[in-house]
């Protein structure tokens, strides 16, 4: 059994991971990796005679964005994902065709592979075994984003976990993976496990106590909106949805406005009611009652000068509707800018946080508001992640989706603290079990 890294590893981004196994070929993930000018996709899995099937964890494009790439070179095979994982990955993937489109781009493919893909699409339940050509494979909530699944892989007498995203707390919008985690070991799906496939975007990195920074964020906004406005970028996926049900513990003087493709997630999320879930109820009420959606250019315009609180995509001011609140009210420092997820490197959020300016409309902007940014995350931190990695206690344990420092820092904690082979392989490397 041979596993190949065609993207994610030594990285954050275009995760893909070819498993080859007895003849067989499968892909974990097929990513994107977004830059300031395009994109960069895994390529070589492009050359490959065959595909037998793809296991797709869950549904941001870092994971997902590859796909209809693979319609578009006509390398077609059977995707396996959960319901939420296949309606979320539809919306983002057609989210990005028309950015591209739109910003002039060229689009990584054509609008017709996207409804291939969704063709290619078999649906998997959680905590359900299934068998496909010479794999038996079973799905795992993992605590990431709605849908988001760990995955087990059975071939060549061997037992493969492949976290994908995952966080072993709950969050606001999420049941955390530990919800059944002792179960899963106590059955034995989780025991004698021969390789684990983990995510490190976290590693050597302890993040403060949930409940402290959501105290201190809303306490921030309670104190800006005094004398004046807020914008909170946002994830679409996960983090938009996590903002709404952390506002909702407060009352506000002034209107919510809920803009950017967090109002179609969000809506497409509460349309089913998956047990990983927490507070559906209250998101429901929050989405529909107590927020006002922003879905059209001239309502932007009319609410754009109004005192309030803004949650908005994009994340990382790469894009979307947060832009043009923030060209708005950059001037003024009564208004503040509170971002709330990871900030790739050169993205115009990690400008704004390191260097105090981002590019609006091609021009580079010195922000005078207020700035700040707090450590919410779908992610597994340090803590977390040797928990789980001692919990499960693998013969092999490959590292990989973190910066090169992250994914080393846990290597080293390790190579110390268990009795395994640790592995931190780079793009293009190849790993062999016998």
């Amino acid at each position: 059994m041979k596993l190949i890294f065609h993207g994610g590893a030594r990285e954050v981004g275009k995760s893909c991971i070819e498993l080859v196994s007895n003849s067989h070929r499968y892909l974990l993930d097929a990513g994107l990796k977004f830059k300031e000018h395009g994109f960069e996709a895994p390529f070589h899995v492009f050359d490959l005679p065959r595909v037998d099937g793809l296991f797709l964890s869950h549904a941001h494009l870092d994971h997902s964005g590859a796909l209809p790439l693979f319609e578009h070179y006509n390398l077609i095979c059977p995707i396996f994902t959960t319901e939420q994982t296949k309606e979320l990955t539809n919306i983002l993937l057609e989210d990005s065709y028309k950015i591209a489109r739109i910003r002039h781009l060229h689009p990584a493919y054509a609008k017709p592979d996207l409804h291939k893909v969704n063709n290619a699409v078999n649906i998997v339940d959680f905590n359900k075994s299934y068998n496909f050509k010479n794999v038996e494979y079973k799905f795992f909530n993992a605590g990431h984003i709605p849908g988001s699944a760990m995955i087990l892989i059975k071939t060549d007498g061997k037992k493969i976990l492949y976290t994908g995203d995952f966080r072993l707390r709950s969050t606001e919008i999420m049941k955390g993976a530990e919800t059944d985690f002792d179960e899963h070991i106590n059955s034995g799906d989780l025991k004698d496990i021969d390789v684990l496939i983990c995510e490190t975007t976290y590693g050597g990195r302890t993040l403060n106590n949930h409940d402290v920074v959501k105290k201190n964020f809303l306490d921030r906004i309670e104190e800006v909106i005094k004398t004046g406005s807020v914008v909170i970028p946002v994830f679409a996926l996960g983090r938009a949805q996590d903002v709404l049900l952390m506002l909702s513990e407060r009352k506000w003087p002034v209107p919510i406005y809920y803009d950017g493709l967090s109002v179609k997630m969000t809506k497409t999320i509460l349309r089913n009611n998956p047990s990983y879930l927490n507070n559906r109820p209250l998101l429901y009420e929050m989405f529909n009652r107590r927020v006002d959606q922003i879905t059209k250019q001239k309502k932007r315009e009319k609410v754009m000068g109004n005192h309030g609180i803004v949650v908005t995509t994009s994340g990382m001011l790469q894009g979307g509707p947060v832009l043009a609140y923030i060209d708005n009210m950059w001037g003024n420092p009564n208004n503040a800018v509170l971002m709330t997820g990871y900030q790739c490197k050169r993205t115009n959020g990690q400008l704004l946080l390191d260097e105090g300016y981002i590019y609006l409309n091609g021009w580079k902007t010195v922000v005078k508001c207020q700035v700040a940014k707090y450590d919410f995350s779908g992610h597994s931190d340090d803590p977390q992640l040797r928990e789980f990695i001692t919990k499960i206690n693998p013969k092999n344990l490959i590292l990989q989706h973190g910066d090169p420092e992250s994914s080393i820092k846990v290597k080293e904690w390790a190579e110390q603290a268990l009795k395994c082979n640790v592995y931190v392989p780079a793009v293009g490397d190849e790993l062999e079990f016998k």
